[in-house]
This record gives structure tokens, C-alpha cells and sequence, in this order.
């Protein structure tokens, strides 16, 4: 290594490289420490069966991945002519009058599926007169991960947008302006557990602030809602109170951006007549490319790791897991049902997915980017 850089480097460029080194080296260390030796460990363990109870634990191979990541499409029988409500697995009716095709693995033999024992029903459909099942041998993961996609879809672009919006507001020069500052910050210095239990409260479809200032302002037309307590509206309250909890941290971003473009770009558009908008879609977006992929990379991240707000307003993954994460699943996994080997399994599938995303946004934003120049 010395020859290398003796031959490689002149001495002002060894001395340079040698002080990167001393100050990168307690960082580079902490990261293999931290993340790097726990990610491979981790990928150990997702081949083994084990568990924190005493016994040894044994490699499985692949079976926790086979276990986690088998998934098909499958066409369900014809629906007959009278539908019987049998115990067997077929088409029966339900209580309101809807159609439901019943899933019992000891029974399927009945209705040529017997190969699908180790399958469950993740979500049905039909086209036509034809039924269709989407089935997973872990359905509750494959649920787990729509939600993650759902929660990130609608967050990633909604926070992006009202942080630039804010930062735009509090980088006027305008009196107590760094008291607004502080308002819109101050949630994401809060503890979010401290958040999510008083969002609870305001979430109580009894005696809730936001059911009742719904039905003030609306005169009774509007709610009350059922909000953490429905399947379909709990995932909807968690992200209206995650874009609250977390816009300020996008907005001071952005507001460093804004900071530091030139004043000058601004006063000579507005010589040749340039309108507010025309400033903002010309120089301001332009200006805060780099910016804005920092925020958008950070804040996807950030929403796939949504547990917290899960674990404090819906302990049981909501209503019919309509809340449940990868995350949360995780940790229900390893921690609640001991299932270590099983759980580090879903780790390393979860921080692939998002290692994928990432780099898909990054590359996509170069790609952009060539094409511009």
C-alpha cells in the first residue's frame, strides 16, 4: 500500500489523503459496526430457524424466503347455482349477502385447489362472471407491503410539495417571521410517541377535537368518523398526522435552498418583466434540483419506515391489519412470536425494496438530467 501510494501520489496529495482518511475513519467504522456487520448477520440469520428461546438453531436453507415471497394468481371455481352455506371450502354467503369464496386447506381437494394447501387468500376479484384470488403463503406481508407503497405514494409527494409551499411562505422578510419557523418545526423535534398518543385523542370518534370541528364547521353534514377504529379510514389518519409531524423537516431543507439563490437572478428577472410565476417555475425549481431530490430520497426512506405511528394509534396493525408495515410486521414477527430467523428475513427483503426504490429515483433523476443538458 505504501509503494502504491508513493508511486500513485505526490506527497501533498498523500498527506491530503491521509487526513480524509483520520477524519473519515471514525465514521467509516461506526457504519461497519452498525449497519454493514448487522446487515450480513442478519442475512445469516435469515437462513436458520432461530428463536431466543434456549435451543440451537438449525439452517433452513431457503424456506423463509420461499415462505415469505411465494405468491400466485389463481382462478377460483364458477360460482354454482345455489350457493350452500357450507363448513367445506366454496362459495357461500355471508351475513350482508355478498359472495365469499371459503379457504379451509383441509377441504380443497373439493374444488380441484388441493396444491394451494399451504396458501392463503391475500385479496379476491372478478372480470366478468370469472373469480380470481390473488394467494400467498404470508398473506399478511404482501399486505404489509401495499400498505408501506400506499402510505408512501400518497406522503412522498403531498409532504414534498406543502414543505416548498411553507418554506416559501417563511423565507419572507417579514416581521416574527422565525416564530412561524419554530411552529412549523416544532413537531419534528417532539417526540413522535408523544404525537401519536394525542393525535389518538383527537382521533376519538366519541368525544375526538377533529370529529367535532368537522361537524361545526359542516353543520352536521360531515361525520363523525370512525377514523383509527375503520379499516378504511385508519391508514388515512396516519398519514394526515405523519404529513403534519414530519413537513418541517422537508421545510427547513428547502429553506436552506431557497437562502441560496442569488438575489440577483430574481431583480434582473423582474427588469425584463418576469411575473411571480414565471420567477418560481424559471429560477426557483431549477434552483432547487438538488434539493429537491435530497427531500424526495430522504422523505421515501423515511416512509417506509413507518412503525411508530402504527405501534402507538393501532397496536394490532389496525382493523383487519389495514395499518400493518414491513416494519411493524418485522418486530411482530421476531419480538411477539419469536420467530427470529422468520424476521430477519423480512428485514433483508424490506431494506432491499427500498435500496431498489432508491436507486431507481436516483437513477431516474440522472437520466432526467442528461437529457436536459
Amino acid at each position: 500500500m505504501g509503494n502504491f501510494l508513493r508511486n500513485n501520489f505526490s506527497p501533498q496529495r498523500r498527506r491530503a489523503l491521509r487526513a480524509a482518511l483520520l477524519m473519515a475513519g471514525p465514521a467509516i467504522i461506526l457504519l461497519l459496526l452498525f449497519m454493514v456487520w448487522p446487515f450480513v448477520h442478519g442475512i445469516q440469520l435469515s437462513r436458520t430457524n432461530q428463536r431466543f428461546d434456549s435451543r440451537a438453531a438449525q439452517n433452513v436453507g431457503g424456506k423463509n424466503y420461499d415462505r415469505l415471497l411465494s405468491v400466485s394468481l389463481i382462478r377460483l371455481p364458477d360460482v354454482p347455482d345455489s350457493v350452500p352455506d357450507s363448513a367445506s371450502a366454496g362459495w357461500y354467503k355471508s351475513k350482508t349477502g355478498d359472495l365469499i369464496f371459503r379457504w379451509r386447506p383441509n377441504t380443497l381437494d373439493e374444488v380441484g385447489l388441493e396444491k394451494w394447501k399451504a396458501y392463503e387468500i391475500a385479496r379476491t376479484f372478478h372480470l366478468g362472471n370469472r373469480y380470481y384470488a390473488v394467494i400467498a403463503k404470508d398473506s399478511l406481508f404482501w399486505q404489509a407491503l401495499l400498505n408501506n407503497f400506499r402510505f408512501a405514494i400518497v406522503v412522498v409527494p403531498l409532504q414534498t410539495l406543502l414543505a416548498l409551499l411553507l418554506a416559501i411562505l417563511v423565507n419572507q422578510k417579514l416581521p416574527a417571521i422565525n416564530i412561524f419557523r419554530t411552529i412549523y418545526f416544532s413537531p419534528v423535534v417532539t417526540s413522535i410517541v408523544v404525537i401519536a398518543v394525542v393525535w389518538k385523542f383527537l382521533y376519538n370518534p366519541d368525544f375526538g377535537l377533529i370529529n367535532e370541528m368537522l361537524e361545526f364547521v359542516s353543520a352536521g353534514k360531515i361525520g363523525p368518523y370512525k377514523w383509527l377504529l375503520s379499516s378504511s379510514q385508519a391508514m388515512n389518519a396516519i398519514i394526515i398526522m405523519s404529513i403534519w409531524q414530519g413537513v418541517g423537516f422537508q421545510m427547513i431543507v428547502f429553506l436552506a435552498g431557497l437562502q441560496d439563490i442569488p438575489e440577483d437572478l430574481y431583480e434582473a428577472s423582474g427588469i425584463d418583466g418576469a411575473s411571480l410565476w414565471q420567477k418560481f417555475r424559471y429560477i426557483t425549481l431549477p434552483m432547487l434540483r438538488n434539493t429537491t431530490i435530497f427531500v424526495v430520497l430522504a422523505t421515501t426512506v423515511l416512509a417506509f419506515r413507518l412503525f411508530d405511528q402504527v405501534n402507538v394509534m393501532t397496536p394490532d396493525g389496525g382493523p383487519e391489519e389495514s395499518t400493518a408495515t414491513m416494519v411493524w410486521y418485522a418486530i411482530r414477527i421476531g419480538w411477539r412470536q419469536n420467530e427470529v430467523g422468520y424476521a430477519s428475513a423480512i428485514s433483508i427483503v424490506f431494506v432491499a425494496i427500498v435500496l431498489v426504490i432508491s436507486l431507481v429515483q436516483r437513477l431516474t433523476v440522472k437520466s432526467e438530467r442528461a437529457m436536459d443538458y
